[in-house]
């Protein structure tokens, strides 16, 4: 089963971003996301059409399954 991390970044006043990075590490912790977020948000790390991400609005784990046709 595959899984990414999703995370969701708010940029100016009503939109949002969401980027995703693939297979996270197992045991990844809310409180670790969080700091790494924080981080790229204060250092306005991500650029979206030219206007910095402004704050955080959500992150989770999805997991996905893959299953061919016959």
């Amino acid at each position: 089963m595959a899984k990414s991390l999703k995370m969701v970044f708010a940029v100016g006043d009503a939109k949002t971003t969401t980027l995703s990075l693939a297979e996270p590490k197992d045991g990844l912790t809310k409180a670790e996301v969080q700091t790494a977020l924080d981080e790229m948000v204060a250092k306005q790390a991500i650029t979206v059409g030219g206007a910095p991400i402004t704050g955080v609005k959500d992150f989770y784990v999805l997991s996905s399954e893959r299953s061919e046709l016959a």
